[in-house]
């Protein structure tokens, strides 16, 4: 009976147990559904998510034109009567000669006689002119027959050329007359009947096309265009006319410069800040650059001998650690191995670029660091000019010839110049010049206006920031506190007043990231 009672207690508590490891699990696992549960994402935001990254836009894929010619059968009617006779010159391509050997003793023979024994001697058949006249002797032992033909004919001032299976020795006169033949042929080419046809250009500059054809069609004969090219505005299309042959060459040549260009959407930061935020900021972003390695792995390195600084760890000088895990950079950098000047040219790669740039820009900005001027975007196609301009109208007085006081303007604007050319699909090349004007505050007429300027060209990977520098100006100030009216009192005043000047330096930093717009499959949503 008591082992009965044991029992039942000891499954009771048993269960007991069971019961409250359960309550601790649930109760430990309540707080991971609420988080689960509070990062729903929201279909309203995530839809204006899709919006915003689809709004940037794509590059346009090829098309393949086609243009129809007419059957030459057709093209035969409309060409001139009487047929062109096919012309046979010394310039035709070479068959080979016979290198038979032979040897041959003879003296004060006919040329024509002596020609036709030596074709005899290879079973060659020959046609000779009339006008091949002259006496030659010859005493030859073991030679090739082809060394000793040439010799011939070169000591006689005559030429040969193949006729089918057939030689035919020429003359100078004979070698005139086939110029002349040949001359009249392609006279008559040149008559041959002109066709027009339209083509339709999507991507290229029909004026530039245009003027490359004509150069075109000019070089393939004498230096004169036979035939025309013009240019269909309202269209955007050229209007051939020239030969089927000349059309022939001309299509393909078409096609392959009428191609699409890539387009490049460049984002910028413009920032003004201090001295000391802009040394802070060109030290981190300056130093951190990707490379790929075999294996499919990807390691981030620094440059010069720095070994510190990024996630608050050591680097490894071979591995490198991964910036876009967590937090990418330390800042301010506390790293004092860098070479170089700080923010004259920096480098940020893809998502270091994309996302930890702007994060950090707008904390800065809330600790009143920094000030973003602008962050402007625009998209531009491949060695197109993009051009972004910022500033404002200084208005100052100016006397008229009357004496009289007129209000006149002046600019002053933050200019951004960037040609990108795309290299390939994940590097483009990229041309930068900027151009930052500042009144001068001390002119209260006129003001003269500081400019500063820089001008660049780099080589960026698709996503990669390069930061530009440099662009800084001085501010002077003055200010005074003290005792009111005990301050005022001449001489005595100053010792119930104090008086401080300041003077700051502040830099405009341009963040530029230039991304490839991704081609746009034609059949795509």
């Amino acid at each position: 009976m008591s082992k009965k009672h044991c029992f039942k207690s000891i499954t009771l508590s048993n269960k007991i147990a069971i019961e409250f490891v359960l309550f601790i699990l649930i109760i430990a696992l309540l707080p991971g559904c609420a988080s689960q549960k509070g990062e729903k994402k929201d279909p309203f935001f995530e839809k204006w998510k899709i919006k915003a990254e689809q709004s940037k836009g794509f590059s346009p894929s090829a098309r393949k034109s086609v243009v129809d010619l007419p059957e030459k059968a057709m093209e035969e009617k409309a060409k001139q009567e009487g047929e062109v006779p096919e012309i046979f010159t010394a310039v035709k391509p070479e068959k080979l000669l016979p290198s038979d050997k032979i040897s041959m003793k003879m003296s004060n023979i006919e040329l024509s006689v002596l020609l036709r024994t030596l074709a005899k001697a290879v079973n060659q058949n020959i046609i000779i002119n009339e006008k091949v006249t002259g006496k030659v002797s010859i005493n030859i032992e073991d030679a090739s027959w082809d060394q000793v033909f040439k010799g011939i004919l070169n000591s006689h001032g005559l030429a040969y050329t193949w006729e089918g299976d057939m030689i035919r020795i020429l003359t100078v006169e004979d070698m005139q007359q086939d110029i002349v033949r040949e001359t009249q042929r392609r006279e008559m080419e040149r008559v041959e009947p002109l066709l027009t046809k339209v083509v339709q250009i999507s991507f290229a500059d029909s004026e530039d096309l245009k003027k490359n054809l004509e150069t075109f069609l000019a070089g393939k004969t004498d230096g004169k265009t036979h035939g025309s090219v013009m240019v269909d505005k309202h269209t955007n299309a050229l209007i051939l006319h020239a030969t089927r042959n000349d059309i022939e060459s001309i299509l393909p040549l078409i096609e392959e410069l009428d191609r699409p260009t890539p387009q490049i959407l460049i984002e910028a930061n413009i920032v003004e800040t201090s001295k000391e935020t802009a040394r802070e900021l060109g030290i981190q972003w300056g130093g951190v650059y990707k490379r790929n390695m075999p294996g499919d792995k990807t390691e981030w390195v620094t440059s010069g001998s720095r070994s510190d600084g990024i996630l608050g760890d050591t680097l490894d000088p071979t591995t490198g650690i991964d910036p876009t895990s967590g937090l990418a950079v330390n800042f301010p950098t506390s790293g004092t191995s860098i070479t170089g000047t700080a923010m004259t040219l920096g480098y940020v790669i893809e998502n270091l670029g994309k996302h930890v740039l702007a994060v950090q820009l707008s904390a800065l900005e809330t600790e009143g660091k920094l000030n973003i001027l602008s962050s402007p975007s625009i998209t531009t196609l491949d060695n197109q000019e993009a051009f972004i301009e910022s500033g404002r109208e200084i208005p100052y007085q100016s006397a008229t010839s009357e004496g009289t006081a007129d209000t006149e303007f002046k600019s002053a604007v933050l200019s951004l110049k960037v040609t990108p050319h795309v290299i390939d699909d994940k590097t483009i090349k990229i041309e930068i010049e900027t151009n930052k004007d500042e009144p001068d505050p001390t002119y209260t007429t006129e003001p003269p206006i500081i400019t500063k300027k820089a001008k660049t060209t780099v080589v960026l990977f698709d996503g990669q920031t390069t930061v530009i520098g440099g662009l800084s100006k001085e501010t002077t100030s003055e200010s005074e506190s003290g005792i009111p009216w005990l301050r005022n009192i001449p001489i005595l005043g100053y010792l119930f007043k104090g008086e401080y000047k300041s003077r700051e330096m502040e830099e405009i930093l341009i963040f530029i990231t230039p991304h490839i717009l991704k081609e746009k499959v034609m059949d795509e949503e």
